[in-house]
């Protein structure tokens, strides 16, 4: 312990603040000239065993003997009354640690008032019984005066560490912790008023108005509640102690609803009222601290309740599609193989041609659904894994759009595909499907006849696709959400621009499986729309090809 180089600095730290408030707190004696009605040294020695440690105990001692031997009485007394202070701090940090909870007594209301026991109320009984005993043993007070002599030594020592404890503690405690940069002039507005009204309430101003013999004391609470419910313990206690110093000093000057008694009684009133006030608005802070820590819990329980609920209607929806995508599979199926069935034995006039011909076109389209309702069930509960491989954009993107053509479904569109060789990590695949949903809401929402570009480009470390077409467009207020299931923009008479709007939820998703993302724009209604899939790039993985533009008029495709 005394080989801590920062021991003897500790020491000497706590031996100064003793003898320095000791010989203020004597200053103001009037009973005796070791008896003082404000004794802050109580705190200070409180604060410095809780929060540094009994080892400090030896500054306490050597600072009461210094402030008394220099004040009055002798040697044996002045070392009775060091006996006296350093047993009562000790019996009282014991008392705190063991059944308050220590430094941290100030965070339970329990705790606050259990402090305020054991150290306000019972351990001062130590230091003013030891002490005022050496001073009448010593000769230096009289046996009739004894009373007299403990009440104020008592009630000294209790304000000292019912005002002064709490401050210190907490500003060790707390010591890192800071205001908020805007709150400053919030506590700068606080401060203001606490010292005005402690100013009007304590000090000469109340007279020039007549207000002496009012019981004003009141006054001195709002500031201390809006310390305490808009700030922490440290910040109510220092307002306390501010209100203290201003109140001493005014009522010793003989202002003040306390300035109608004896000196010596109005400072021991003053500190009564100011030792109840710490206690309280001390204990107004932690209650505040927690009903907000209570209404924060609840909010956060509230809160995972309906995370949960959601989550589980979201697992609800998964499991609705992914069932009804299996419901309608098998009718599906049924339907066209009965349609198949009719194109070789039904009559074969141009009316019922063009019948099974529609039947058909809806079945197919009825089936894409399905399959995007199954893909988006799959991707939502993670039954979809990626066989990735190094792919080059270009090639796939050109196949993915002549299969498209292949299908008759481009017959009454222009599709102008501009590809450079980029290379990215990618599932050939689900890089097909998306390529083809993306293709396919461009077709639905353009005219026939209307051009539909693709472009495939290297960006940096990104591989880029761009799919852009002259159709509807899209509302600002809609592209937020485009890629959400489900969403769709103004329906038209015409069904092709129905649908569930599923295909971009599985090109967002697909894309994200693949560590990339998509995005839409449009500049509003009838001004067309791009939707562009940015992957991770990576390095070539065969020779380059050189640039290669692809266009699709109706069914003939050209590469050039």
């Amino acid at each position: 312990m005394l080989a801590d180089r920062k021991y003897p600095l500790t020491l000497a730290a706590v031996f100064g603040l003793y003898v320095i408030f000791g010989k203020i707190g004597l200053s103001l004696a009037v009973v005796h000239a070791s008896a003082s009605p404000v004794w802050a040294p109580t705190g200070i020695a409180l604060a410095a065993l809780l929060t540094l440690g009994y080892r400090v105990w030896p500054a306490i001692f050597a600072g009461a003997f210094c402030v008394n031997i220099t004040t009055a009485g002798s040697v044996a007394t002045s070392l009775g009354i060091g006996v006296g202070n350093t047993l009562e701090a000790l019996l009282a940090a014991y008392l705190v640690d063991r059944y308050a909870n220590g430094a941290q007594a100030f965070d339970r209301s329990q705790d606050v008032f259990k402090f305020a026991g054991f150290a306000g109320l019972l351990s001062p009984t130590v230091s003013a019984t030891v002490g005022v005993a050496s001073l009448a043993l010593g000769g230096y007070a009289t046996w009739p005066d004894f009373d007299q002599i403990w009440l104020t030594w008592w009630l000294g020592d209790v304000t000292g560490a019912l005002i002064f404890g709490p401050l210190l503690i907490l500003w060790v405690r707390d010591w890192r912790s800071h205001v908020s940069r805007g709150r400053l002039l919030e506590v700068a507005a606080l401060w203001l008023t606490t010292t005005l009204i402690g100013l009007a309430v304590f000090g000469e101003g109340l007279t020039h108005f007549g207000l002496m013999t009012l019981p004003l004391t009141f006054l001195c609470t709002p500031p201390l509640v809006w310390a305490a419910v808009r700030f922490r313990q440290r910040e109510a206690a220092m307002l306390v102690a501010v209100l203290s110093g201003i109140a001493i000093w005014a009522t010793r000057r003989g202002f003040g609803p306390f300035a109608t008694a004896t000196a010596n009684e109005a400072l021991l009133l003053l500190q009564v009222f100011m030792g109840t006030v710490s206690v309280m608005v001390i204990s107004a802070v932690v209650e505040e601290r927690r009903r907000v820590e209570h209404e924060r819990a609840v909010l956060l329980v509230r809160t995972q309740v309906a995370r949960a609920e959601a989550e589980a209607a979201n697992r609800a929806k998964d499991e609705f599609l992914a069932m009804l995508g299996h419901e309608l599979s098998n009718p599906l199926a049924a339907i066209i193989s009965a349609v198949s069935i009719l194109d070789r034995l039904g009559p074969q006039d141009d009316v019922a041609v063009r019948t099974r011909g529609a039947i058909r076109h809806q079945i197919t389209h009825l089936g894409r659904l399905v399959d995007d309702l199954l893909d988006i069930a799959h991707v939502t509960s993670g039954d979809i894994v990626l066989t990735c491989e190094p792919v080059n954009l270009a090639t796939s993107v050109q196949r993915s759009v002549s299969n498209l053509a292949s299908t008759g479904r481009l017959e009454r569109h222009v599709v102008d595909v501009r590809a450079e060789p980029v290379w990215a990590n990618a599932d050939p695949t689900r890089l097909n499907q998306i390529v083809a949903n993306l293709l396919t809401n461009a077709i639905k929402y353009t005219s026939p006849g209307g051009t539909i570009r693709i472009r495939v480009a290297g960006e940096e470390d990104e591989a880029v696709i761009g799919v852009a077409d002259p159709g509807i467009g899209i509302s600002p207020s809609l592209l937020p959400r485009m890629f959400d299931l489900p969403v769709q923009g103004e329906r038209r008479l015409d069904r092709a621009h129905g649908g569930l709007g599923v295909g971009l939820t599985l090109v967002r998703r697909l894309v994200e499986l693949h560590g990339g993302r998509v995005e839409a724009f449009s500049e509003g209604p009838g001004r067309g729309s791009e939707f562009i899939v940015r992957l991770p790039r990576i390095p070539a993985a065969k020779p380059i090809e050189s640039q290669s533009v692809l266009r699709v008029v109706g069914k003939v495709a050209s590469a050039r």
